[in-house]
C-alpha cells in the first residue's frame, strides 16, 4: 500500500473515534436546569412564607342578571267585525299609527239603504204604538195589542241599530298608537267576520322579559329598577312592572318583566342581558384569581387567621365590580392570602407578609400563578 495513502486512513480513523467520544460525552449542550415548587417549609423547617391582604365587607346592593329578550308592550290582532270588500288601506307593514287612526275600509254595499229603511220602519213602529195606546184609552184596543205594538218597534229599533253598527264596522281603526305588524289583506280582496285583517304592536315603551329562580325572585319587587343590556351593548334603564305570581310549571322559574322607554322603537325579539337589583347584602370585592377549590369541588377563599394557620371559607359570588367579584360567606374582616394559596393547605402554619413586603420565593409564586 503507498505510505502516503495509508497515513491518510490513519488519520481519517482517528478523527472519527475522536468525534464518536466527544457526542458520547455530552460536550455539545448545556445541562437543563429543573425547578420545583416551594414545599411546605423551607429547608430550614421553617414555616412558609404567604403574601396576605388585610380587606373588610361592604354593605352592598346585590345584583341579579338573567338572559331575557325583548318583547312588544302590546301585540292585538285586528280582525274584520262585518263582511266587505277591501276598498281603501292607509297604512303599510311597518308604518306607524295613532290611536283611532283609521287603517283600511271596507264597501258600503247596501248599508245605507239599509239603514233609511230601518228608520222608516221605526217610524211607523211608533206611530202604530201611538194609535193603539189612544184606542187603549178609549177602550177600543186591548193590553196584547198594545205589547205586540211595542215589541214591533223594539224589533224595528234593533233592525236599525244592527245597521249602524255594521257601518261603524266598515273601517277598521288602530285601538293604540303603535306600528303596523302585519297585513293580511289587498285591495279587492273580500274579507268576511272573523277574518284576520293586520296586526298592530306597541314597542314604546319596551319590554324586556326574562326567567328567574325562585330564590332570586323574593329579592324583587314591582317598582324596583333594573338594567337591559342589549347584544349591541345598548344600555335600556327601566322599572320591574310585572312578577309572575306563580311558577312555570315545566321549568319552575318566575317571569319578570322590565318596562322601558323606547323613543327610538328599538325592535322586539332581540337577545339581552337583564341586571336587576336584589337584596341588600355584606359582601367582600376581590380578584378572582383569589378563588380556590377545595378537594370536594367547593370554591372558596384561603385565608389566615390569628394563628397563622390557614383556613378555608366557601364562597358564593352575588356580583361583579370593576375589577373583581362579590363573594359572601367570609368574616366581616379577614386576612386573605393572595399569592401562594397554592401551595399550603388548611390548618398549615404559615408566616404572613403584606402585600406591600417582598416575598424571598416571588418568582416561584408568579410562575405558580
Amino acid at each position: 500500500m503507498n505510505p502516503t495513502r495509508k497515513k491518510s486512513i490513519l488519520i481519517a480513523t482517528g478523527i472519527t473515534v475522536v468525534v464518536a467520544l466527544w457526542m458520547l460525552s455530552g460536550l455539545g449542550s448545556s445541562p437543563v436546569e429543573f425547578t420545583t415548587a416551594p414545599s411546605v417549609s423551607d429547608a430550614t423547617g421553617e414555616p412558609m412564607r404567604v403574601r396576605v391582604e388585610r380587606i373588610s365587607a361592604n354593605e352592598v346592593t346585590r345584583e341579579i342578571v338573567i338572559s331575557a329578550r325583548t318583547e312588544p308592550n302590546r301585540y292585538v290582532r285586528l280582525k274584520a267585525e262585518t263582511d266587505g270588500a277591501v276598498v281603501a288601506l292607509m297604512a303599510d307593514r311597518g308604518s306607524p299609527v295613532a290611536e283611532g287612526e283609521t287603517i283600511l275600509e271596507l264597501d258600503m254595499r247596501d248599508r245605507n239603504a239599509r239603514l233609511s229603511e230601518t228608520d222608516s220602519l221605526v217610524d211607523q213602529r211608533e206611530l202604530e204604538l201611538q194609535a193603539r195606546q189612544n184606542l187603549r184609552n178609549r177602550e177600543f184596543a186591548s193590553e196584547v195589542e198594545i205589547a205586540e205594538a211595542k215589541a214591533r218597534l223594539e224589533s224595528a229599533r234593533a233592525a236599525r241599530a244592527r245597521i249602524a253598527l255594521e257601518l261603524d264596522n266598515i273601517s277598521i281603526d288602530a285601538p293604540f298608537a303603535g306600528l303596523v305588524q302585519e297585513r293580511s289583506v289587498e285591495i279587492g280582496d273580500y274579507v268576511r267576520a272573523g277574518d284576520t285583517v293586520v296586526d298592530i304592536v306597541d314597542i314604546d315603551p319596551l319590554i324586556i322579559a326574562g326567567d328567574i329562580n325562585g330564590k332570586e325572585v323574593s329579592e324583587l319587587y314591582v317598582g324596583s329598577r333594573g338594567t337591559a343590556v342589549l347584544v349591541n351593548g345598548t344600555q335600556l334603564n327601566g322599572i320591574i312592572r310585572y312578577l309572575a305570581p306563580v311558577a312555570d310549571e315545566n321549568t319552575r322559574t318566575f317571569r319578570v318583566e322590565l318596562e322601558v322607554p323606547n323613543p327610538a322603537n328599538i325592535r322586539a325579539g332581540l337577545t339581552a342581558e337583564l341586571q336587576l337589583e336584589g337584596s341588600r347584602i355584606s359582601a367582600h370585592d376581590i380578584s378572582p384569581s383569589l378563588l380556590t377549590l377545595a378537594d370536594d369541588g367547593t370554591v372558596g377563599v384561603k385565608t389566615v387567621n390569628s394563628a397563622n394557620r390557614v383556613d378555608f371559607y366557601p364562597v358564593e359570588i352575588a356580583g361583579a365590580t370593576t375589577d373583581g367579584i362579590l363573594v359572601t360567606g367570609l368574616p366581616t374582616d379577614v386576612t386573605v392570602i393572595t399569592v401562594g394559596q397554592g401551595f399550603v393547605t388548611v390548618g398549615q402554619q404559615v408566616e404572613p407578609v403584606s402585600n406591600n413586603a417582598t416575598l424571598e420565593s416571588n418568582a416561584a409564586y408568579e410562575r405558580a400563578d
